[in-house]
């Protein structure tokens, strides 16, 4: 895994760069989104991989799905950007190269991620509590993803980067058993 993440690293800082000095970087990132989804599909993967394909086909067949799925105007930059991945056989890395991407734009923006992972439905009203609570605590803007977990039981788990709060019934009941055998 840290392989593709040195991999995708100077494409990613290289496509936000021009991201930036064009001021589109929420087209790319739409783009680069597209894309990533476009080169996973198993049958677009298999085309990727093969080892006799014309690789600026390729590039044109990506480009052309994904900048008309992103919805994103046609741009020579992205074009090229593609070209350049699938001549150096790197177009795999396209999903790692988006979520760099992706935390580039949230770290300028001054936005940090948070997964909450719950055992059952969270309120509207719940989440922008915590919503609240994370910004004033962290002094940022926090994006919210949620999941569901029914082995937790009960309560939530918040991770934010490296940095996880569990306060599940899991963890809970797993504490008081580490205590009672002790």
């Amino acid at each position: 895994m840290s392989e593709s993440k040195t991999i995708a690293r100077p494409y990613a800082n290289a496509c936000f760069e021009i991201a930036q000095e064009s001021g589109n970087a929420e087209e790319w990132l739409l783009f680069l989104e597209t894309a990533a989804e476009v080169v996973k599909d198993s049958a677009m993967l298999n085309l990727v991989k093969s080892p006799g394909i014309d690789k600026q086909a390729l590039a044109k067949t990506i480009f052309s799905i994904s900048n008309e799925a992103s919805g994103a105007p046609e741009s020579e930059d992205r074009m090229n950007f593609i070209s350049l991945l699938s001549q150096n056989s790197r177009l795999e890395a396209l999903p790692e190269i988006k979520k760099q991407f992706q935390q580039m734009k949230q770290e300028l923006e001054r936005v940090v991620e948070a997964t909450i992972t719950s055992a059952s439905e969270i309120s509207e009203e719940s989440l922008s509590t915590i919503k609240s609570a994370l910004e004033t605590k962290l002094n940022q803007s926090v994006s919210i993803e949620v999941m569901m977990d029914e082995g937790l039981i009960g309560g939530a788990k918040i991770q934010i980067g490296d940095s996880m709060i569990d306060a599940s019934v899991r963890s809970q009941i797993d504490e008081l058993g580490r205590i009672l055998t002790n």
